[in-house]
């Protein structure tokens, strides 16, 4: 009887063990899935501007149409909306921005930019009209009225158009390129 008793439980303990053998070995399984799931996914990064309008992304080697939008309507007015005595701040933060391949350049034609504005005192605001961007090439196209004034005196409005390239560096852009509206230039 005992030893009936005996192999009885020996007999449930390795059921027991057998079941728990099973239900550790899926568990090892999911987590391996999971472990290898969690490496090969890129990161979404979410980010908030001051004032949101759109949903702004940016995942892995892509960006949101939105962001690209958003980010050459912000250089555009840093470039553009300018006076004799805002030029040096707005390329002060539009530096930032720059890739360091293009930041010497960059810095060079913003002083003679910023030159120009002291010499002729003059006063711009842009108005952007339109903005197409192009998120496989991150480059953006935006149109807009440049209203232009010599000290303090209306000269002309003039339509403009602004092409900005861009790169993708870490989680965010970066100005490579700039092309076109120079108010003085006409």
């Amino acid at each position: 009887m005992k030893l009936d008793f005996l192999q009885h439980n020996i007999t449930k303990l390795l059921s027991q063990r057998n079941g728990l053998l099973v239900v550790v070995g899926l568990l090892a399984l999911s987590t391996v899935v999971l472990s290898a799931g969690y490496l090969y996914k890129s990161e979404k990064i979410i980010l908030v501007p001051p004032h949101i309008k759109k949903t702004l992304w940016v995942q892995g080697g892509e960006v949101s149409q939105e962001y690209l939008e958003e980010m050459a309507l912000y250089v555009a007015k840093l470039l553009l909306d300018l006076s004799p005595g805002s030029f040096t701040y707005n390329h002060d933060i539009l530096l930032k921005y720059a890739t360091p391949e293009s930041y010497g350049s960059f810095k060079r034609q913003l002083m003679e930019d910023g030159e120009q504005y002291v010499k002729f005192q003059l006063s711009t605001n842009f108005k952007p009209m339109e903005v197409v961007a192009h998120p496989q090439t991150l480059e953006v196209e935006v149109k807009g009225t440049l209203a232009s004034f010599v000290a303090g005196k209306h000269i002309r409005d003039s339509q403009e158009t602004l092409f900005l390239k861009f790169s993708l560096r870490g989680d965010g852009l970066l100005l490579e390129r700039v092309s076109g509206g120079k108010p003085y230039e006409h």
